[in-house]
């Protein structure tokens, strides 16, 4: 009876641990899926909170954008020229630290300045140039705007190659620039040597430069109306006059100088002009013949 029972009982172990291993393996292929499911949920999670981060940002630029009017050009760049408006191209990076009206300001602020800085520069320009009234000074940069316009209609009318050969420097106005009176009268009657036929508007610009009034320049309100006289009949300026001044009467102190001719290594001038500033130290008592 018990061997017969024997076979039984093996038959009904062996069919219970192949239902166990069937479950457990069962569960380790279900706990698999889960935990799959679980990191596939955790990287949708992030993907979302990626995109809706990217979202809220476009709405913020958007808001930004809609809130300062960016859309088009505002009216006060409207009237800007292009190297202005360029300036406020490079300033638009600290807006988000600005509100609407301080942008603005600043913004006008720096144009302001920027002009102001072009405008001095503009006159310093036209003083170098020999321009003594606000007349002559706008009518040197006008003349100056007009050529410096030229090229640019040259080249947007396809004459570049006349334009290069307009623009060449003459040989006559090549080598070092002369900035006192005398040689900018030199540069003018030079410029229009060439010409067949000379206006007679060349004769009175030549006229005018002979009698320049040199009260403008620096230095010309410490002279005196002898000297100014001098420096304008020498075609020197007023703080070439005083230079001069100081340096013959250094020397003279020194014992270096006692006649004219030893004070004309003195100078890269006319000797005919050291003689007339030696004769006014002479007549000031400072000097001796």
């Amino acid at each position: 009876m018990f061997f017969s029972s024997c076979p039984n009982s093996c038959s009904s172990n062996s069919s219970s641990n192949a239902t166990l291993h069937e479950l457990l393996a069962q569960t380790l292929v279900l706990e698999l899926f889960i935990d799959l499911e679980v990191w596939g949920v955790k990287v949708e999670t992030c993907v979302l909170m990626v995109v809706e981060g990217g979202l809220d940002e476009r709405k913020c630029r958007k808001n930004f954008i809609l809130e300062r009017d960016l859309l088009y050009p505002h009216t006060f760049e409207k009237s800007l020229l292009p190297e202005e408006l360029q300036i406020c191209q490079n300033y638009k990076v600290f807006m988000r630290f600005h509100s609407k009206e301080e942008h603005q300001d600043l913004l006008k602020n720096i144009i302001e300045e920027h002009r102001l800085v072009k405008r001095i520069q503009d006159l310093q320009g036209a003083r170098i140039a020999g321009c003594v009234t606000a007349a002559d000074a706008y009518r040197f940069m006008e003349q100056k705007m007009t050529k410096e316009a030229e090229p640019s209609a040259c080249k947007e009318s396809g004459q570049i190659g006349t334009s290069a050969k307009t623009l060449l420097r003459p040989n006559y106005l090549k080598g070092e620039v002369d900035s006192s009176p005398q040689g900018l009268q030199k540069g003018i009657t030079a410029l229009f040597a060439g010409a067949k036929d000379s206006p007679t508007s060349i004769q009175a610009i030549t006229r005018s430069l002979e009698e320049l009034d040199i009260s403008g320049f620096a230095g010309a309100e410490l002279l005196s109306e002898s000297e100014k006289k001098l420096c304008n009949e020498i075609r020197i300026l007023p703080s070439h006059y005083l230079n001069m001044l100081q340096t013959v009467s250094l020397e003279f102190s020194k014992g270096s100088v006692t006649k004219k001719s030893d004070a004309h290594a003195l100078f890269k001038v006319e000797p005919s002009k050291v003689d007339r500033v030696y004769d006014m130290l002479v007549k000031k008592g400072v000097a001796q013949t």
